[in-house]
């Protein structure tokens, strides 16, 4: 019997896609729950509030939703795509409060960011929690505005931003999962490092807490601090793989690269934590207006 190798791969080929097409079927309009139920563990389990560091008063952030009351802007563009809440609701009459959601929406709204985005709900509240910032049921939430610098909230949204941008966003295209690459690079499981991995493999201390507050450290790292990123990144082969990681995979354009907003001269060793490296908030949001 003669094997026609041409004919038989392509039928090979065909029946690959029709399989693949079928669990894309399968995942998106069957088993869509599973993911949602799946992302929403991982949000309560493995994603890490940004902590503030410091004693603070005690809520309950369940009674906190209850007492909601939402607010849409109209007068931003961001009205279509993002929905803002404010606690309270006149928080953003206030002439302090200005430059807060300004720094906010012109990093959503940037050309870089909001085609990465569908539809962000975001809560910013004036008091104090015991957190900086979460992620909750698909919101970001930042808790003690006036707390905290306008360089140092922006920086926590941005890294809250992309545990959304991680799991709602970044999600699985039949069976692969972009996210799982960069996960593959340091992590044997969510919360178990590869035998190999140096604290030097990491941009900083609580990077290292789990795959998840990995790809968001590293994150921001890569947007505001991209040139002692990447000197770094020349010692260390997964270092090296993170940032490239970003730059082949989530800005192709070289958005941020060799872009360097920190204050400070020189390059430590280890950070704890990127949110709290300061950084020049003005050359920041320049580059994002262009």
């Amino acid at each position: 019997m003669k094997i026609d190798f041409k004919k038989d791969f392509f039928k090979i080929c065909i029946l690959t896609l029709v399989f693949s097409f079928l669990i894309f079927i399968a995942k998106n309009y069957f088993f869509w729950w599973k993911n949602d139920f799946e992302n929403s563990v991982i949000e309560e389990k493995y994603i890490s509030p940004i902590s503030l560091n410091q004693d603070s008063d005690n809520f309950n952030l369940e009674e906190l939703d209850k007492k909601v009351e939402e607010k849409i802007i109209s007068n931003l563009a961001s009205a279509a795509k993002f929905k803002y809440n404010f606690i309270p609701e006149n928080l953003f009459s206030e002439s302090d409060f200005k430059p807060y959601i300004d720094s906010i929406d012109t990093f959503l709204n940037s050309k870089i960011i909001e085609p990465k985005i569908s539809f962000l709900e975001l809560f910013l509240n004036k008091q104090k929690w015991e957190v900086r910032g979460k992620m909750k049921n698909k919101s970001l939430y930042i808790f003690g505005i006036y707390d905290m610098s306008v360089w140092e909230s922006l920086a926590v949204t941005i890294h809250e931003f992309w545990h959304f941008l991680d799991l709602y966003i970044l999600e699985k295209k039949v069976s692969l999962d972009l996210s799982d690459s960069f996960y593959d690079i340091s992590w044997l499981s969510t919360t178990t490092l590869k035998p190999s991995m140096q604290q030097s493999d990491f941009v900083s201390g609580y990077a290292m807490t789990n795959k998840y507050e990995d790809f968001a450290e590293t994150f921001i790292y890569y947007v505001l601090h991209n040139s002692d990123f990447y000197e770094k990144s020349q010692s260390s082969e997964f270092l090296k793989k993170k940032y490239d990681f970003f730059s082949n995979y989530i800005f192709r354009n070289d958005e941020f690269k060799t872009n360097n907003y920190s204050t400070i001269t020189d390059i430590k060793d280890y950070y704890r934590d990127i949110t709290k490296i300061e950084y020049s908030l003005q050359n920041f949001l320049q580059y994002l207006k262009k």
